[in-house]
């Protein structure tokens, strides 16, 4: 073999099993199955394998709502905080 030929980088791939689809989105195997029947992304078969098309994880992925987080409150300082618990008693 060439030297050149071992220091390049193999392609993406284009295809990947249900396993490795679960581990890539991490989520649950089960997932990646109603995921496929919900058609929001896509398997085809090959030899009996179940195989999810790598851009369709993508897409999935790309389509999912950002997170609604709240800003965290802030709190007065213990030294603060047991003033007004010692004040109320």
């Amino acid at each position: 073999m060439h030297e050149s030929a071992l220091n390049q980088v193999p392609p993406p791939p284009i295809l990947v099993p249900v396993k490795h689809a679960a581990i890539m989105i991490g989520r649950g195997v089960q997932a990646i199955y109603d995921l496929i029947g919900a058609k929001k992304i896509k398997a085809v078969k090959s030899d009996g394998r179940t195989l999810i098309r790598v851009d369709s994880l993508h897409e999935y992925v790309d389509s999912l709502k950002p997170p609604k987080v709240r800003t965290p409150h802030k709190r007065k300082p213990q030294r603060l905080r047991q003033q007004a618990e010692a004040a109320t008693s």
